[in-house]
């Protein structure tokens, strides 16, 4: 057990990561773990069944002794002279194909978790997989301990006494600080997970092109916009979906809004290729679901063009179910098996009355439009609703009530299955 006050029980939870840990090992021959947390008997076994070679390394028990300890103490380089030994001891051929950092994140400084990555980088191969946990609003006051007890559940040792300074290091300061660490997928806010806690896959990519996209990762792209724009929003979606896209060779954006200017100059900072398919005005006068089926160069791209990331924005709360299943349709042939599709849903029958235009500012900040009273015959979209109507789709992250973000206003990356619909359903 970590040597902490305070300590409760152990408390079960979804951890979507570990899932995507465990289904990654499956499809390896290697199968070798480094487990940077304390063992436990749990997490052994989940390993032997998986048939994997796993190393715990409890190093997170000396970190967590050093947080506990006066703030002033908590010294970057006596902490990184101690792991520096302790990462010696490891033989210079192990290679391992998954490492475990759990929490360890947030009790180390920027320039630590970049020292130490650094370190590891010589017993990882490329496309090797990191997995940490990072807190959102405030941490434990010491390192928690993770239990694995399937693909889908993970016991944590939660603790009843949180730092009182915490300051969660944001996504985009810890990626500019994982030398040849890329983003592969984040995870929070799905049922079963805990609150304040969201999961990042990271996979671990030497190749000398990948050192540009780490360069280009220092600089956060930033537009001038109009300045009568609405409220500010902070945008976790967003945030996401921009280092997803910095990863991409060549990526291919589609936006389904209105072509706006500023827009477009955001979207060069990752893309050469963008598409503004502007149903911003078909839906303002009501296109049928047969003209979205058959009106040719529909979304003003070339037949077999794919897209990496569909900005959706908030258009589709003003679909029917008949245009929602056409418009389903009409984007299938243009998406692969990664394309991830970025959807507003306003709570309850609050939104703007007519779709309306979305202003990026940089990677975290949008500028929205005025939100009014909606009266319509038409049930509100829900993010329950728009899955029913479009049977196969899935949400990969969803971002509700956190901090910066505007009231009311919701924000999920959606993936769908390539199928066709053979039957229109009614939702009610």
């Amino acid at each position: 057990m970590l040597n902490a006050s305070g300590a409760a029980l152990m408390q079960t939870h979804r951890y979507p990561g570990i899932t995507f840990v465990a289904k990654a090992l499956s499809q390896n021959t290697s199968r070798r773990v480094l487990d940077l947390g304390s063992a436990s008997a749990a997490s052994f076994n989940f390993f032997m069944r998986k048939g994997c070679t796993v190393r715990f390394e409890n190093i997170s028990q000396f970190i967590s002794d050093q947080w506990v300890t006066d703030p002033e103490k908590r010294n970057p380089a006596s902490i990184c002279k101690y792991l520096d030994g302790y990462l010696s001891s490891f033989r210079s051929h192990e290679k391992f194909d998954v490492v475990l950092a759990w929490d360890l994140f947030n009790y180390l400084d920027l320039n630590s978790i970049k020292w130490l990555l650094t370190k590891l980088s010589a017993f990882c191969h490329d496309q090797s997989i990191l997995h940490s946990i990072r807190y959102l609003y405030e941490a434990p006051a010491a390192l928690s301990q993770f239990q694995i007890v399937s693909e889908h559940e993970v016991k944590c040792q939660a603790f009843a006494v949180m730092q009182s300074d915490y300051k969660a290091n944001s996504l985009p300061d810890l990626l500019r600080h994982m030398p040849f660490y890329h983003l592969d997928t984040s995870f929070s806010q799905q049922s079963g997970m805990p609150d304040g806690v969201c999961e990042d896959v990271l996979r671990f990519m030497p190749s000398k092109k990948n050192i540009k996209r780490h360069a280009s990762k220092m600089e956060l792209p930033s537009v001038a916009v109009r300045p009568t724009v609405g409220n500010v929003h902070r945008s976790y979606a967003l945030e996401t979906l921009c280092e997803h896209l910095s990863h991409i060779e060549a990526p291919r954006i589609l936006d389904l809004g209105a072509n706006i200017e500023s827009n477009r100059e955001f979207y060069h900072n990752f893309s050469n290729h963008v598409v503004f398919a502007e149903l911003f005005n078909d839906l303002r006068n009501d296109i049928s679901a047969a003209d979205i089926l058959s009106a040719p160069n529909f979304l003003h791209c070339d037949a077999d063009e794919k897209f990496d990331v569909i900005f959706a924005w908030g258009l589709l709360g003003y679909c029917t179910q008949e245009q929602l299943l056409a418009l389903k349709q009409r984007l299938l042939p243009h998406m692969h098996k990664d394309t991830k599709i970025h959807v507003v849903i306003y709570a309850g029958y609050t939104q703007p009355t007519t779709p309306d235009r979305y202003y990026i500012k940089d990677t975290c900040t949008l500028y929205l439009p005025q939100v009014e009273d909606y009266c319509s015959t038409q049930p509100p979209l829900t993010a329950i609703r728009l899955l029913k109507i479009l049977g196969d789709a899935s949400y990969q992250n969803s971002f509700i009530m956190k901090p910066g973000m505007a009231p009311n206003f919701f924000e999920h990356i959606l993936v769908l299955q390539k199928t066709k619909v053979e039957r229109k359903v009614p939702i009610v």
